[in-house]
């Protein structure tokens, strides 16, 4: 019960997240989005949706940390839900090289620059537990909502560590 409880909290920062994201115009608060979200579900192609904001955000972008935080927590929170194990990697990074090679170089950049920012952020959390002395840059993109939970989620160390090498290797497969 305490899982479901936990992914039903990460899918709805997720979707949270890419809702508040999209529009920057809209209401910031989110907080109606995030109420009528808990009882959805990730869409088919989360990752996908992850990629391409990350493709947008490259240097020079007005908030670019800020984006990149928001990005992190969409990580985290994707990575909570999907549960991965080491059996993963390799079907992960097939999807994430498909996702990637859609991209123009450009693009490929702001992703491999906005993945390893929000890695950063994501270790300190995630793999040395010390959330606090990155909390203050979530909580000024707006994304610390939910992400105390999420970083109690049962097996988001090993899942994030899957996600993460499998990004990091997707270009180093055998063809």
């Amino acid at each position: 019960m305490k899982k479901l409880l936990v992914m039903m909290i990460a899918a709805a920062m997720v979707i949270s997240l890419m809702a508040s994201c999209g529009n920057e115009n809209k209401q910031s608060s989110g907080q109606e989005s995030a109420d009528s979200s808990v009882t959805e579900q990730l869409t088919d192609d989360t990752l996908g949706d992850i990629f391409n904001e990350a493709s947008e955000i490259g240097e020079g972008t007005a908030g670019v940390s800020l984006k990149r935080a928001q990005i992190a927590a969409k990580i985290a929170s994707y990575a909570a839900v999907m549960g991965y194990g080491d059996d993963a990697v390799e079907s992960l990074k097939a999807e994430m090289l498909t996702k990637y090679e859609a991209l123009d170089e450009e693009k490929q950049k702001n992703v491999d620059d906005t993945f390893m920012d929000a890695f950063s952020l994501l270790d300190k959390a995630i793999v040395d537990g010390d959330y606090d002395s990155v909390k203050g840059l979530f909580e000024d993109a707006g994304a610390a909502e939910g992400l105390d939970t999420v970083l109690k989620a049962p097996g988001l160390k090993e899942s994030y560590n899957v996600f993460k090498s499998a990004y990091l290797t997707m270009g180093n497969s055998e063809d």
